[in-house]
């Protein structure tokens, strides 16, 4: 635990100080401890400190009570800024939370790191998307950041997680308010292959107010940022424009035209994202980062279908020829591929059994 970390987390429970005021102290006194203790004389000589929330500091450090802090961190991790192994991607953002609470490991690999975001609301199509990316990428050694959310995050983590990758999830809460609850069985499985992090004092509810902060860090872990769906007005466009602002590479999926959940990754292509066909359009703006496996020319260009059709028998491969990553029904594969709907139905099944189709409820099946 480093030496200072009580005054950061005493700079960070007072209302009213942000991380850039936090940041401009610890600049001008070189020592977050000088800073804590600080007079109103000292502190007045720094310019562009507003006056609200130095008085809020000065009210508030002398009822502040630094080693009650450490003590409630208990089994939580907590990391400041001016520590060596802190995000140094996050480190180099505008304004870099003063300390990060976190479960699990953060690691140095975790600097090459990729965040997918999109809609709680997700489609299918999207949910598969994110996953398959997500695996892909953790393939290639990248860490996967996303928000714990419902739907594309919860998919974006889940991707890396059965790829045996690494995945860090940000709150936007307290890191001992994780939320939604039925998303507390990936959050255990992310802390053994990854982490779980929050910049906000424990016991902090998540509010209109703390998702976008929180999403300035998952633009600021990042090297660049996918999103797969979502409206113009989303949490995962505003995550794009943070890293936008900080330089980050920006990708967006594109999606079904008259889908509401695309409008936002559409409106970021206009802007100049790059479209996402395939996970070779986000290795090739990382090449300097990303080990050159021998597979990766054979791959490029690879089909999956013809590769599939390698272990699938040709009656599978008909019906397989048949699916894409929407929905489809079964009398509609039915009358695609000329074929029974008991023989489709059996054969869907054994396509199950291999992991190559999933089903939908109401018979609707898709590539897996």
């Amino acid at each position: 635990m480093h030496p200072n970390l009580k005054y950061w987390l005493g700079f960070n429970l007072i209302n009213g100080i942000g991380p850039i005021t936090i940041k401009k102290l610890f600049d001008h006194f070189g020592s977050i401890e000088k800073a804590w203790f600080a007079s109103l004389s000292e502190i007045s000589t720094i310019e562009g400190l507003r006056k609200e929330p130095m008085n809020a500091f000065l009210n508030n450090r002398e009822i502040t009570d630094l080693d009650g802090e450490i003590d409630k961190l208990d089994n939580i991790k907590a990391i400041c800024f001016e520590e060596d192994n802190y995000p140094q991607n996050l480190k180099n953002i505008y304004d870099p939370p003063p300390v990060l609470y976190f479960n699990g490991d953060i690691l140095p690999e975790d600097e090459n790191a990729i965040a997918i975001v999109g809609t709680r609301k997700a489609s299918n199509y999207g949910l598969a998307i994110a996953e398959k990316l997500s695996k892909e990428l953790a393939n290639y050694g990248f860490t996967i950041i996303s928000g714990l959310a419902m739907g594309i995050d919860a998919a974006a983590h889940e991707g890396s997680i059965n790829a045996g990758g690494r995945t860090i999830a940000v709150l936007g809460g307290g890191i001992d308010s994780i939320g939604p609850k039925c998303n507390l069985y990936i959050a255990e499985k992310i802390e053994k292959s990854g982490a779980i992090i929050s910049e906000f004092p424990l016991g902090t509810q998540p509010d209109k107010t703390t998702f976008p902060r929180r999403n300035r860090i998952i633009a600021g872990l990042s090297k660049g940022v996918i999103v797969v769906e979502g409206l113009e007005d989303s949490g995962a466009l505003i995550t794009a424009r943070f890293a936008i602002d900080e330089g980050r590479e920006v990708f967006a999926v594109p999606g079904n035209i008259d889908a509401e959940g695309s409008r936002g990754p559409h409106s970021l292509i206009k802007q100049g994202a790059k479209l996402v066909g395939s996970v070779e359009d986000v290795l090739e703006e990382f090449c300097e980062i990303i080990p050159k496996p021998e597979t990766r020319n054979s791959n490029k260009n690879r089909n999956p279908k013809l590769e599939l059709g390698k272990i699938l028998t040709e009656d599978e491969n008909i019906i397989y020829s048949a699916l894409s990553r929407e929905p489809k029904h079964i009398d509609l594969i039915s009358a695609e591929t000329q074929l029974h709907s008991w023989t489709a139905s059996s054969l869907l099944m054994g396509l199950e059994i291999k992991k190559v189709v999933k089903q939908l409820p109401g018979k609707y099946f898709m590539i897996a």
